[in-house]
């Protein structure tokens, strides 16, 4: 029965996007991408794994220097410019502590936006949520080994997002 529910879910995340003819790639142009704090579902069960939002913002800060990503902490962001496309890169972890001392986390980075637009037949702005790049990952440990597991797995989804970013932005060469 529970294999039957996680049915859906996993074909969702294994669907590849569709992409209009002559469309440009998701993050084409994005010159500010704010790296939010951490959101805990749960600060609880976190604590009891040893995720702190420090180590988190650490490991985010860490992954993306030197990548060629403009990332400002969120701590740092100025007001929005005119002009200036900016997304926001949002780390998510949902933890449960087992009572044998060990530790799941569903981790979750996404870059994202809201925006109004008119979505047709009806001609009224509407509030989206607009996701410009999204990876989950599972981690599943001891207490004592499970911030470690998971700073590791939040480095690579660092790392993958930056390796995205660079790939649809406008190359500098003439074409």
């Amino acid at each position: 029965m529970k294999n039957a529910a996680l049915l859906p879910l996993a074909l969702s995340l294994l669907a590849s996007p569709a992409f209009a003819q002559g469309a440009a790639p998701e993050m084409f142009g994005v010159r500010e991408v704010i790296v939010d704090y951490a959101r805990f579902t749960d600060p609880k069960a976190s604590d009891a794994c040893g995720l702190t939002r420090e180590e988190v913002s650490r490991v985010m800060a860490k992954a993306l220097t030197g990548s060629g990503v403009p990332a400002i902490p969120v701590a740092e962001a100025k007001p929005l410019s005119l002009g200036v496309a900016r997304i926001e890169l949002m780390p998510q972890i949902a933890s449960h502590a087992g009572d044998n001392l060990d530790c799941i986390s569903w981790v979750t980075l996404a870059a994202e936006n809201r925006a109004n637009v008119v979505v047709p037949p009806v001609p009224t702005l509407r509030g989206v949520t607009i996701v410009y790049w999204r990876q989950q990952s599972m981690v599943s440990s001891s207490q004592s080994q499970h911030a470690p597991a998971t700073d590791d797995v939040l480095e690579k989804m660092a790392g993958q997002f930056a390796q995205q970013y660079r790939l649809d932005q406008p190359s500098s060469a003439p074409q």
